[in-house]
């Protein structure tokens, strides 16, 4: 569940143009597929919160896709939470 997130988190993120955001999650995704599910957690967690933050991405993309990219946001941001 968790790594198909941010699979699809990735996919509307390059979507977006946001490169930035792609390599983070990236980075938290290949984390956790070698097996350090707690540094993907803790690479997640990092993303939220503070200006400047993934909490204040905005992507121009059609509204079913950026309703689905504003539920994975939190979905994601849950999920990390209770596994860290």
């Amino acid at each position: 569940m968790y790594l198909e997130m941010l699979e699809e988190l990735i996919t509307l993120l390059h979507k977006c143009d946001n490169d930035h955001w792609v390599k983070w999650f990236q980075i938290a995704h290949d984390q956790y597929c070698s097996g350090k599910a707690l540094q993907s957690y803790s690479k997640v967690l990092g993303a939220y919160g503070g200006m400047g933050s993934f909490n204040d991405v905005f992507c121009n993309l059609p509204q079913d896709e950026h309703d689905r990219l504003e539920y994975l946001k939190e979905a994601i941001w849950k999920y990390a939470k209770g596994h860290s």
